[in-house]
């Protein structure tokens, strides 16, 4: 013979066993979460540097000039946005469409062609995520 409430503690029995199981499967889900949720905001943070929008910003001086010269002399200098300076190319040319193709150092200082006419000095700047940045300066005018 059963004693009176046998049946009713092994059903709450089952269902407290089973309770517990699925706190401690939603533990482990919940750790799994953030694990991989340290894991993903830590990929997250590599990929916004290495896609960075910060490009370079170049200057030069002069910026162009409409009193023709024989020659000039013209600063170029590129600030690093915090990715580091890969590349800084140049070229003079006669329209504002040229690709610069000439290597230089950052602070450099260039000299115009002497050949008479009028010249765009074109300068790019990449930095090491390939971000580039273009300036096409005024005119300078040769004689």
């Amino acid at each position: 013979m059963k004693k009176k409430n046998q049946d009713g503690f092994i059903a709450i029995s089952i269902i407290y066993s089973f309770f517990i199981l699925f706190i401690l499967v939603m533990l482990v889900i919940m750790y799994s979460y953030m694990s991989d949720r340290k894991a993903a905001n830590r990929i997250k943070t590599d990929i916004v540097n290495k896609f960075s929008l910060d490009v370079p910003q170049i200057s030069i001086n002069p910026k162009g000039s409409d009193d023709p010269q024989t020659s000039y002399s013209v600063k170029i200098s590129v600030k690093d946005v915090g990715n580091g300076i890969d590349s800084i190319k140049y070229i003079w040319a006669t329209d504002q469409t040229s690709v610069p193709d000439t290597d230089i150092e950052n602070n450099a200082t260039i000299t115009s062609p002497t050949t008479a006419g009028q010249y765009y000095l074109i300068v790019k700047a990449c930095d090491l995520y390939s971000d580039c940045q273009t300036l096409i300066s005024n005119r300078f005018i040769v004689k």
